[in-house]
């Protein structure tokens, strides 16, 4: 969304953002952790406007200087690229701020180094000088917001995390650092280094839960009246009655119910929207959507889940599902915040059968099966890429078409050739037998990749 305000209407995460604020007043690391398409992106695009900052900083919004890192923006998911995006996001924040000219120079000149030609040893180092020099060189403090750090905090060097506490450590008062992910650091981190840098958010991890019912009918109603669709009081009720206070699924059931209305399917009777409701279950962007928090949770949260819609009380699981917002408290006992994600949880089979050779998934819980044999957790980018392959299997799909259904439409120009390759070596690395010699995702030169069935 590119109008501010609308964004921050859209947000309804006053006590989230109070928190944060409240941190980085503070100068203190935050971490924002939340399931799939919850709304973490959108809180920190709009912790980054000048309308936020106005009303929860009022005057002292001039002692902050905010600036929002899109990490999916990285050229590349390395060192480099993780510093090459940084900087190209602090001159313009600082350019909208209309910074010191020599400050500016200052960062250009550690941005151009970056970007060019030479040894790899000096990009750090032109990185913390040019972040120092900033941080002394000028009266606000520092705050990063680096939206969708899951990846590169898992793929990238652990060197550039250790160097990140330790500028920290050097400039406390002066440079903050606010993230987004999908699983708190801790549960993420891969060494003593990235342990380190992780200790910095400890203390202030924020958890996204879904939205309130008030909220919920606001971001309804909001879809409805840009997407110029006509719905009732009802209509808005039963939509966040079956959808809960997921974005994501609040708007994909809307359009369900939009469509079937079209249609001139929509049969409302005296008990419910039945035939709506068998639509959205059906649906297929309902069904990936519920996929992807499924996959979010461990296997004994999973297990945990069954075992509540079974009416088993459990102790095993069932906080970190309520620290999740998966789960929420009711008079009646815990249930699922979303009749959607409660069904779809119900139609999983957690004890898989062998299946036939090559490669299966089981779309719905997003278990990836390797001639017959369970595959690794894929990562959220390795899988859905293996899900565009695997609905094209066969059939080459091309740069345009991997980055469009992986990283989204408005990514085409910026991801290049050599990520897409990382990303599919990776994926090969968790599901070839022999990743040198691919049996089943193979690149097809200068046109694409494919994935073949068995032979």
């Amino acid at each position: 969304m590119n109008n501010p305000a609308l964004s921050d209407r859209m947000v309804n995460r006053e006590s989230d953002i109070a928190y944060v604020m409240r941190c980085t007043e503070d100068a203190e690391c935050c971490s924002v952790v939340g399931v799939s398409n919850i709304g973490k992106s959108m809180l920190l695009r709009a912790l980054a406007s000048d309308q936020v900052q106005e009303r929860y900083l009022g005057k002292k919004r001039r002692d902050y200087l905010f600036v929002h890192v899109d990490l999916n923006l990285a050229s590349q998911v390395t060192e480099q690229g993780f510093y090459e995006v940084t900087l190209r996001n602090l001159l313009h924040a600082l350019a909208m701020k209309e910074a010191d000219q020599e400050l500016r120079e200052t960062v250009q000149a550690a941005y151009r180094t970056i970007v060019g030609p030479g040894n790899s040893f000096v990009f750090p180092l032109a990185f913390e000088d040019c972040i120092q020099a900033l941080c002394t060189g000028q009266s606000a403090v520092l705050v990063f917001l680096f939206d969708e750090f899951d990846e590169m905090f898992a793929e990238v060097d652990s060197r550039v995390f250790v160097r990140l506490r330790g500028l920290k450590d050097r400039l406390w008062g002066r440079l903050c650092y606010v993230i987004a992910t999908v699983h708190a650091l801790n549960e993420q981190q891969r060494d003593r280094a990235t342990g380190e840098f992780s200790e910095l958010f400890a203390a202030h991890i924020r958890h996204l839960h879904p939205l309130s019912e008030s909220d919920s009918q606001l971001l309804v109603e909001e879809w409805a009246g840009r997407s110029q669709v006509g719905l009732t009081a009802g209509d808005v009720a039963f939509i966040v009655e079956v959808a809960g206070g997921h974005p994501a699924l609040l708007q994909g059931a809307a359009r369900v119910l939009a469509h079937a209305r079209e249609e001139a399917t929509c049969r409302p009777v005296s008990s419910g929207y039945e035939h709506v409701r068998e639509l959205m279950d059906g649906d297929t962007s309902v069904r990936l959507e519920c996929a992807k928090l499924w996959n979010d949770l461990s296997v004994p949260e999973q297990e945990t889940l069954i075992a509540l819609l079974n009416g088993k009380e459990t102790m095993t699981g069932a906080d970190s599902l309520l620290e999740k917002g998966i789960v929420c408290l009711a008079p009646g006992g815990r249930v699922v915040f979303s009749q959607l994600l409660a069904g779809f949880a119900r139609r999983q089979q957690l004890v898989r059968r062998r299946g036939p050779q090559g490669i299966r998934i089981d779309v719905e819980a997003g278990d990836v099966w390797v001639d017959g044999s369970l595959a690794p957790v894929l990562t959220d980018l390795e899988y859905k890429l293996l899900l565009l392959l695997y609905g094209n299997l066969d059939r080459i799909c091309d740069k345009y078409k991997i980055v469009e259904s992986v990283w989204g439409e408005s990514y085409i120009d910026e991801v290049d050739d050599a990520r897409i390759e990382k990303l599919v070596s990776r994926l090969r690395e968790k599901l070839e037998p022999n990743p040198a010699k691919p049996r089943y995702l193979i690149t097809i030169r200068g046109r694409g990749y494919k994935l073949v069935g068995p032979d």
